[in-house]
C-alpha cells in the first residue's frame, strides 16, 4: 500500500482531518450535549467545587475534561463512556464530601489543612518549606493586601486553596520590609533607626546599630533597618 501524499493545499484534512464535512454538524451537536452535562456535573458536585479549588476539587475538574476531551472531537468515540465517568466522578466526590462534614481527618487528608505561615510578624519557616511557598510569593501577595512590612501582621494563613488570609495586629510594630528592592526610595522611606530586622524569618529586634550576634529563632546572621509604616 502506497503511503497518502502529503500535500499542504489539502485543505480537508488541515481543517478536520479525516473526517468527512457532515461531522462539523455533529460537532456542534456534541458541543451542546456536552455543556449541558458538564452544568449538570457542576450543579450535582455542589459549590464547594465552583468555589476556589483546593487540590481536590481540581482533581475532580480535571478527570472531568479528560473524559470529555476527546469524544468531543473524534468521531470514532462515543458519548456514553463520558457520561459513565462522569456518574462516577459525582458520586465519588459526594461521599468523599459527606465524609469531609462528618470526619475531619477526611476533610485535612482530601483538602489540606490551613496553615499559620507569619506569626506576630514572623515568618513561620518550617511551613514555607513545606507548603513549598517562597518568601517572594507571601510577600507579593501581602502587597496587593497594602502591607509594607511584617510588623503589621498579627497572623497570616494558608488556607487549603492556597489563598491567604490576613490578621492585622491592634499595635503594629517595626518588622520586615516587604518593599521589592528595585524600590530603594520607598524602602529608605520606611526604614527605621532603632529596630533591625532578620533578612530569613522577619524576627525584629530594638537596636540602633547592625546586630552581630544570630537571630535566636532562624540562627541567620544577616539583619536590615526595619521598616515602619508609612502614613499616607
Amino acid at each position: 500500500m502506497q503511503p497518502k501524499q502529503f500535500s499542504l493545499a489539502d485543505w480537508h484534512r488541515i481543517l478536520i482531518g479525516e473526517a468527512p464535512w457532515t461531522f462539523l454538524i455533529e460537532v456542534f451537536i456534541r458541543a451542546g450535549l456536552t455543556y449541558a452535562l458538564i452544568m449538570l456535573a457542576m450543579r450535582f458536585l455542589g459549590r464547594r467545587v465552583a468555589s476556589q479549588y483546593t487540590l481536590f476539587e481540581l482533581s475532580v475538574v480535571v478527570t472531568l475534561a479528560g473524559a470529555i476531551g476527546v469524544p468531543l472531537q473524534a468521531q470514532e468515540r462515543g458519548m456514553l463512556p463520558p457520561l459513565i465517568i462522569m456518574a462516577a466522578v459525582i458520586l465519588f466526590q459526594r461521599t468523599v464530601a459527606r465524609l469531609s462534614m462528618n470526619h475531619h481527618k477526611v476533610n485535612v487528608a482530601v483538602a489540606g489543612e490551613v496553615l499559620n505561615v507569619i506569626n506576630n510578624g514572623r515568618l513561620q519557616l518550617d511551613i514555607l518549606r513545606k507548603t513549598v511557598l517562597s518568601r517572594e510569593k507571601i510577600f507579593a501577595l501581602l502587597r496587593m493586601r497594602n502591607i509594607q512590612h511584617l510588623g503589621q501582621l498579627s497572623r497570616v494563613y494558608i488556607e487549603p486553596s492556597g489563598s491567604i488570609s490576613v490578621v492585622l495586629t491592634d499595635c503594629p510594630c517595626p518588622g520586615l520590609p516587604i518593599i521589592p528592592e528595585i524600590d530603594q526610595e520607598l524602602r529608605e522611606a520606611i526604614a527605621s533607626r532603632t529596630h533591625y530586622s532578620c533578612i530569613s524569618c522577619g524576627h525584629t529586634v530594638k537596636s540602633e546599630e547592625e546586630p552581630r550576634q544570630a537571630c535566636e529563632y532562624c540562627k541567620a546572621k544577616r539583619w536590615i533597618p526595619a521598616a515602619e509604616e508609612l502614613e499616607d
